[in-house]
């Protein structure tokens, strides 16, 4: 009898398997629904979604009442996991969870740093930031904020100081000790920008991003991962805008 369930288990499992292949093969899908990376192999059971082992790592950091993290080859999956892969895709997910995303947005690829991509992935489903706009309890961030507070490294007395810095349009970025002041301590040009991504923990600051140009290369830091995803998001339209 135990191996008579045994035998049943794996055909409903093999079966299973098959069914997801399936469905990984859907035009929807063959993409990871949070960086595009080709070939997904992962997924989010409770979201509905198919994710690169990349964007699978970060998922898990969510914790499991966000995001319940399977292999599509190595778990098993029960039925009602399977039912609701059956009834959504990648694509359909994205109409939900990016719903209210402003439409210049410069979605954070696979060639991207883990940093930005776990920024944007948490402002997705922990926040709900970009769900409908009738979804109450959501998160919004405010992309046309394009000014705050944030630490930037001197690049000879190598320290960080607290700074206020703001767009002047799409040209610079200007940056002064505080936000009354008139006269900048200098300024950033989003002109010819190479790096604008997201760097590791630096000296015990966290949020930190880097915005390198050809004179020079700048570092910032912020106090949480939504600013993070703004000034990274925004940095880079702005220095697209000023593209040949």
């Amino acid at each position: 009898m135990p191996m008579t369930s045994s035998i049943a288990d794996i055909n409903i499992d093999t079966v299973n398997k098959e069914i997801i292949r399936g469905l990984l093969k859907l035009p929807e899908n063959q993409f990871c629904g949070e960086c595009g990376m080709i070939e997904p192999q992962w997924a989010s059971v409770n979201l509905g979604i198919f994710i690169c082992l990349s964007c699978a790592g970060l998922h898990r950091r969510l914790g499991t009442h966000i995001s319940r993290v399977k292999s599509c080859e190595l778990d098993n999956w029960s039925k009602s996991e399977i039912e609701t892969f059956k009834e959504t895709t990648n694509l359909k997910a994205k109409e939900y969870w990016e719903a209210s995303l402003p439409s210049d947005f410069i979605r954070p690829t696979y060639a991207d740093s883990n940093g930005l991509k776990e920024a944007w992935i948490r402002c997705k489903y922990e926040d709900k930031a970009f769900v409908p706009e009738d979804v109450p309890g959501a998160k919004r961030l405010n992309f046309s904020k394009r000014e705050g507070y944030v630490y930037k490294k001197g690049i000879i007395v190598k320290n960080w100081k607290r700074r206020f810095m703001k767009f002047i349009g799409d040209d610079r970025l200007e940056y002064f000790k505080n936000e009354q002041d008139k006269t900048p301590c200098g300024s950033i040009s989003l002109h010819d920008c190479g790096q604008i991504d997201s760097i590791q923990e630096l000296e015990g600051r966290t949020f930190c991003f880097i915005i390198s140009t050809p004179k020079r290369r700048f570092l910032i830091s912020c106090d949480n991962y939504q600013q993070l995803l703004i000034w990274i998001i925004n940095t880079r339209l702005s220095s697209k805008r000023n593209s040949p």
